[in-house]
């Protein structure tokens, strides 16, 4: 303020010609300066106020930026952006109905099927975590909590209960994923468990990503169940990216992932289900694995426009151990898991996709007020997935599983609408068909045994 004053007194000597006793003559009066001195004295003063304005004080810190964003859903911002935090959150409210009658297992109802509110934080810039709980079907349970260390795109360092890097489809993040439940082979692959990562992503101008991870091989678990270990690794290349081709052909996305463990644990899944939850394998309660699991999995993913494709192939190998039955000794089996999936998407409105981990932001959201009438985004969306059992010793397979409640090859076909209200809320439109290659018992009695069956779903969901 002292500083301020005294600007405003040489402003006022300017303009008002104070005496000054540099310039005073003997009569006590000043003489008359010239106009230019004034001026020049004037821009100057006028460059030392600006400075003391603009120039922010030591003791005043900014403020803590903090709302609402887009693309950052709630969040808490430092200034010098070391700390961030994101609150998250989704909830789907699902409707399920089988239409044939004469399965007893599948009743029509309402569901949450997930409910879920997590943060997402960065600190000191480099450091990322996320926290995110399930509330969702009456339980209480941790889906992810870990810790990213992300100095580089290239090279990143993960610990905790994350999603290992195999399965494409599983990797989608389950708030985007264009259908309500993934396909026939999602619930083999490794999912979400606790153990150690190393990947990156956008090596070379963005032709690469990779992940390698050690974790407790449990397919979707909180805690080990044996002594042993999986290991799995993935890797996707964009060989077309930044060539000079034509713009629907940079796109393209090829991959490669596998596992590798032994396994002593509890059997699971048990039993196998369609994506709409229809059972359709039965192992029976005595069976444990006993040996090694490998897995391996190729994949196609392409995007151009409001056009979406993604493909994948799926073989696993496990060592069962059939218990003893008739005078016959327990017996090793080695089980296979064949199958794959193809899917595609198309956006009917103008809007596009780059990824199935995006939100769609509609171009018009929908609105049914007077003079906005916005429709939202429409998607029309379509999927094949087959999954088939086999083993080396057919006889001993047979041992492994309940024959009544047990078909060998199942195949789903599923097609949809989703309409994008906004950003945030979704309703999804379902109807699947699956088929068996035999009868599978769906109730207590032989009028339950049904080789095929057709689930329409609904669901409405809101995420942040």
């Amino acid at each position: 303020m002292r500083h301020h004053c005294l600007t405003l007194a040489a402003l006022a000597a300017i303009f008002f010609g104070c005496p000054s006793t540099a310039r005073c003559q003997n009569t006590g009066f000043a003489t008359e300066r010239p106009v230019e001195d004034r001026l020049r004295d004037l821009e100057s003063t006028v460059q030392q106020l600006q400075q003391a304005k603009i120039a922010p004080s030591a003791d005043v810190k900014p403020a803590i930026t903090a709302g609402w964003d887009e693309k950052k859903g709630f969040f808490l911002q430092s200034p010098d952006n070391q700390f961030f935090l994101r609150i998250t959150g989704q909830v789907q409210t699902d409707y399920r109905q089988a239409q044939d009658e004469h399965d007893a297992l599948d009743l029509p109802g309402f569901s949450i099927r997930r409910a879920r509110l997590g943060i997402e934080a960065t600190v000191f810039e480099h450091y990322e975590y996320r926290f995110l709980p399930e509330f969702g079907q009456g339980n209480i349970r941790l889906q992810d909590a870990y810790l990213n260390i992300h100095y580089w795109n290239e090279v990143q360092f993960e610990a905790g209960k994350f999603k290992q890097p195999f399965s494409y489809e599983q990797l989608i993040q389950d708030r985007f994923v264009p259908f309500m439940e993934r396909s026939l082979i999602d619930q083999l692959v490794p999912a979400r468990d606790i153990g150690l990562m190393l990947h990156g992503t956008k090596l070379f101008d963005d032709r690469i990503d990779y992940g390698a991870s050690i974790y407790n091989g449990v397919i979707n678990g909180d805690s080990d169940t044996d002594r042993n270990k999986e290991a799995a690794g993935r890797i996707a290349v964009r060989p077309l990216r930044a060539l000079g081709l034509p713009d629907w052909a940079e796109p393209i996305q090829l991959g490669i992932a596998g596992t590798f463990g032994n396994d002593r644990g509890v059997l699971a899944p048990n039993p196998l289900r369609t994506p709409a939850g229809v059972p359709w394998f039965q192992f029976l309660p005595t069976v444990r694995p006993d040996g090694t699991r490998t897995r391996w999995s190729p994949e196609v993913a392409y995007f151009y426009g409001p056009l979406g494709f993604a493909a994948q192939y799926y073989d696993e190998s496990q060592e069962l151990l059939a218990p003893a039955a008739k005078k016959l000794p327990a017996t090793v089996v080695d089980v296979r898991y064949r199958g794959g999936y193809a899917m595609g998407t198309l956006l009917l409105t103008g809007e596009t996709r780059t990824t199935y981990s995006q939100a769609i932001m509609p171009l018009a959201p929908f609105d049914p007020r007077e003079g906005c009438y916005g429709p939202g985004a429409w998607e029309l969306v379509g999927r094949v997935s087959w999954l088939d059992l086999s083993a080396n010793d057919p006889a001993a397979f047979g041992r492994l599983m309940d024959p009544l409640r047990s078909a060998t090859r199942a195949t789903e076909l599923t097609v949809g609408f989703n309409w994008y209200l906004n950003g945030w809320v979704r309703l999804l439109f379902n109807y699947e068909h699956a088929q068996f290659n035999n009868g599978v018992r769906l109730g207590t009695t032989n009028a339950n045994k049904l080789d095929h069956q057709n689930t329409f779903m609904g669901r409405f969901q809101i995420i942040f």
